[in-house]
């Protein structure tokens, strides 16, 4: 059967179903390679994993989360909150579907830009900006919040 929600409605969906838990904790097994989802399907677990680190974002009150990939393979997932801090990232493979996925909901295909994205929270919303920028030596996908 054919899944017709759109990639922002699922996003939403994924952060509505974790918001009773952990975020951080979710975040940090998701890292490692569990999702929880037994078809493994890559989309749902680049879904889960922004959906979370939005959530996360929003819960501790973050500038902005960003997922950086350079060329040579290294992947960083930053938290720009209090203070600056990296989490565990998702691998290479993960963080090139969760940069598309972005990109889709947004339809940025240039080299850099940014486009607000309105994001439904369960009875409230939050106003969130994704922002990207492609350089020679790497990716970079924020999610930056208002501030609050």
């Amino acid at each position: 059967m054919k899944d017709e929600r759109n990639y922002h409605q699922r996003l939403q969906e994924f952060c509505g179903c974790f918001m009773e838990t952990d975020p951080r904790e979710e975040l940090e097994r998701t890292s490692r390679g569990v999702s929880g989802d037994p078809s493994g399907d890559l989309d749902e677990f680049a879904l889960k994993f922004l959906g979370l680190g939005i959530f996360y974002g929003a819960s501790e009150k973050a500038k902005e989360i960003s997922f950086q990939r350079s060329k040579d393979g290294k992947v960083f997932f930053t938290v720009d909150a209090k203070v600056k801090y990296q989490l565990p990232p998702p691998s290479v493979e993960l963080a090139d579907q969760i940069i598309s996925i972005g990109q889709s909901i947004t339809h940025i295909d240039e080299d850099k830009g940014e486009e607000p994205v309105s994001f439904g929270l369960r009875n409230d919303r939050i106003d969130i900006t994704f922002q990207f920028d492609r350089k020679k030596d790497g990716e970079s996908f924020f999610v930056v919040f208002p501030e609050l």
